[in-house]
Formats: structure tokens, C-alpha cells, sequence
């Protein structure tokens, strides 16, 4: 494992004037991490993961089993004792290392504060620092809020319906993305393993 990135700890205001922690995930969150998926709402569980029933041990494994280089995460947590009610994480494509799959998923408690947005810009910034050039995430298409927050994340973003999910692209930067191929183009191609880690019902 690369050396934990203490740099990128940082306390972080919310819209409505409450402030969380932000911080590189551990493997040691994993029990904190698994209390955060249980505790999310059926509904924010099935547009999180496309099914009410995930395998947890799974989602919470790809959530803190990081090394920072091929796969990151960020947890934001409050209160004294750490209580985690955010994660953002990203993890590379196995046969294109230039581009990484994102996820995250937020209590519900604190969705609509502007929390995904901050985890979003934070995980994008450590995504290019690792030579990440394009991030990419599948979403339900009514799954709004999420596509909001990847449209309010300040990078020009590009959306492509396929049968039954909305595909998200970015850039890691906010510097000119190279010229690549439409997202139409992408979802041409068979679906690969790289969303595997994704229970589907």
C-alpha cells in the first residue's frame, strides 16, 4: 500500500452551515463503512448499488480496501467520536489505467447539503494527481440527485442513456479533456467486469 495521504485530510462547510471531516478511506474503516450501507434507506441502497439487497461485504470492501494508486477513497465523517456519513471512491479500469470507475453514496440524513459535490471535486483532484484522466460512473436514470451532483462538480460532463442506466463521463481536470470517444460509442461495446463490484438483482 502507498503511504497514507494525510495532506488530503481537510474539514469542509456544508450548505447549511455544518461542518464535516473529510479524509483518505483505511482499511479500518471497514466496520464504520459497513454501518453507513446499512443504515442508507432501501431506496437510496437500490439507486446506490441497482438492487435493494447488495452484497455489503462487497460494497465495503471495494470501499476501504485501498492503496490510493489503483483504487481511493475519501470518508467524511462528524462528531467526536468519527461517525462516517459519506464516501467517495474511485478505481482504475484494469486494461485502460488512464480511466477509473467513481462511486459514492451519502446517508440520508446529510444528501442535499452539498457533501457529494465536495467528496466528488476531492476524489477527482487525487484521480488526476494519480494520472487518472477520465472519470466514469453508471447511474439509474431516476436516480436525479446523483446526476446533479455529477453535473454541479464544476467539470463538463457528458451523459449517455443505454437500456436501463444513464452513463456519466468527466474529465479529472478542469484543463481541456483530450479529444475521446462519445459515450455512444463506449456503450457500443459488451459490458466488462469492471462493474462487477456492482450487485445487480
Amino acid at each position: 500500500m502507498a503511504t497514507y495521504p494525510a495532506h488530503r485530510e481537510n474539514d469542509v462547510l456544508l450548505r447549511d452551515g455544518s461542518t464535516v471531516h473529510v479524509r483518505p478511506a483505511r482499511p479500518d474503516d471497514a466496520p464504520a463503512m459497513e454501518q453507513l450501507l446499512e443504515g442508507l434507506s432501501d431506496r437510496s441502497r437500490r439507486l446506490r448499488f441497482f438492487s435493494s439487497f447488495p452484497n455489503l461485504e462487497r460494497a465495503v470492501r471495494w470501499a476501504t480496501d485501498v492503496d490510493y494508486r489503483h483504487r481511493y477513497g475519501l470518508v467524511a465523517t462528524t462528531g467526536g467520536d468519527g461517525h462516517l456519513v459519506g464516501h467517495a471512491g474511485w478505481q482504475r479500469e484494469p486494461d485502460r489505467p488512464e480511466r477509473a470507475e467513481v462511486a459514492l453514496e451519502i446517508v440520508d440524513a446529510m444528501q442535499s447539503k452539498g457533501l457529494g459535490t465536495i467528496l466528488l471535486g476531492q476524489v477527482a483532484e487525487a484521480a488526476r494527481d494519480a494520472s487518472v484522466e477520465v472519470l466514469e460512473a453508471e447511474v439509474l436514470p431516476e436516480n436525479h440527485l446523483m446526476i446533479k451532483v455529477f453535473r454541479d462538480c464544476g467539470f463538463p460532463v457528458t451523459t449517455h442513456t443505454v437500456p436501463g442506466a444513464v452513463l456519466v463521463e468527466f474529465p479529472a481536470s478542469v484543463e481541456p479533456a483530450r479529444p475521446r470517444l462519445p459515450l455512444a460509442a463506449r456503450a457500443a461495446r459488451p459490458q466488462t467486469a469492471r462493474r462487477g463490484w456492482v450487485q445487480r438483482p
